[in-house]
């Protein structure tokens, strides 16, 4: 499943007119490429673009991050810049912590590169359950813990400060690697939280994000800042990828720098919002109890359904119907968590995607 997979997509999405932000980037985009004279017959430098670094740089540092244009390394998106951070930071038969739930593309990546895993508990509300991952320390020797801290997938949570500054505290105490998965950052509408990069003064942060979640899927455009493994990090970029698409990014920069990106997240923010907000009164008219995440972001919640429930078997009989679920076994190596769904609210609510998703109490039986 590639991180873009939509399992989660209900039936009945209208097509909507494109957003005046994502033309106004089209238009960056062409202009870029008009502009080029005779540099496209050479190859981008390893870690991307200058311009769209800066501008990259420039959104860091409102959320609390001083990030230099030399700590960062353009990447073909996310899941691009999770491999390339494990891939530095680990060999094979490594032990690596994850949260459970957690993103399954994650999981994919470490069975691909021969590591092992150990999941560590996660609240829906607060991430990862820093306690029990302290614990675990004791046990296992960890080369990483992979993190999203803001707007986690698949529950939308997001770590306090606190947890965040003992995650820190414990990185450098053990000698590990944290890497951030931060696709989710800038979604959210009430309040942007600062990367977990703002508060590591050790260099033990690898920052992991991209445009796909907010702006563009189709970009294929991410980054990475890989702290103390940095260098390697980009020699591994030129070796696996060589280089980015140059007048895409100097395309997206132009678009960042003029105010367009600013102006569109504002106004996809309030989508995203509204969007949650009716997908829980829809799911607020269910027949049968539930409990359901609300988060501030991000682009999905977590639905916590009876225990009798088994959402493989749910995901069968609804697909028989045309509709289209996330069981929650796919966000965990263990088997945990048959009676959840992720549940996504990046789409706006269609009748036909609405009537969808009210026929799924009727096949839980």
């Amino acid at each position: 499943m590639s991180r873009s997979a939509a399992f989660d997509l209900l039936p009945g999405s209208d097509k909507n007119e494109v957003p005046a932000g994502i033309v106004q980037l089209n238009r960056s985009i062409s202009r870029a490429l008009r502009r080029q004279r005779g540099d496209f017959q050479y190859y981008d430098e390893p870690a991307g673009d200058p311009s769209l670094r800066q501008q990259i740089a420039l959104r860091a540092a409102k959320r609390g991050w001083q990030a230099e244009v030399d700590e960062l390394c353009i990447t073909s998106g996310c899941q691009q810049s999770l491999f390339l951070a494990l891939m530095a930071v680990c060999q094979q038969g490594d032990v690596v912590a994850v949260e459970a739930p957690g993103f399954y593309g994650v999981l994919q990546l470490l069975e691909q590169l021969g590591l092992q895993v150990v999941e560590i508990p996660a609240s829906a509300e607060t991430g990862l359950d820093v306690g029990a991952f302290e614990q675990t320390l004791q046990r296992w020797d960890i080369k990483a813990c992979v993190v999203s801290p803001s707007f986690a997938t698949p529950t939308g949570a997001s770590m306090p400060l606190h947890a965040r500054a003992h995650l820190i505290e414990l990185a450098e105490r053990h000698d590990l690697a944290i890497i951030e998965d931060d696709i989710y950052g800038e979604s959210g509408w009430l309040v942007v939280p600062d990367t977990l990069k703002a508060v590591d003064h050790s260099n033990r942060v690898i920052h992991c994000s991209s445009l796909s979640k907010v702006l563009s899927r189709d970009l294929r455009l991410g980054w990475i800042s890989g702290g103390r493994w940095h260098d390697d990090i980009v020699r591994l970029k030129l070796t696996s990828q060589l280089a980015s698409s140059r007048f895409i990014q100097r395309g997206v920069a132009d678009f960042f720098a003029d105010g367009g990106y600013a102006a569109y997240l504002r106004r996809y923010r309030q989508q995203l919002q509204q969007q949650r907000d009716q997908l829980l009164d829809l799911l607020g008219t269910w027949p049968v109890p539930i409990r359901a995440t609300s988060p501030a972001g991000g682009l999905a919640l977590w639905l916590e359904l009876p225990e009798q429930v088994d959402t493989i078997k749910l995901y069968n009989r609804a697909l028989d119907e045309g509709v289209v679920i996330t069981p929650g076994e796919l966000f965990s190596m263990s088997g945990k968590f048959s009676n959840c769904l992720r549940l996504s609210f990046a789409h706006p609510w269609t009748r036909a995607r609405a009537e969808a998703l009210m026929r799924l109490p009727s096949l839980m039986a």
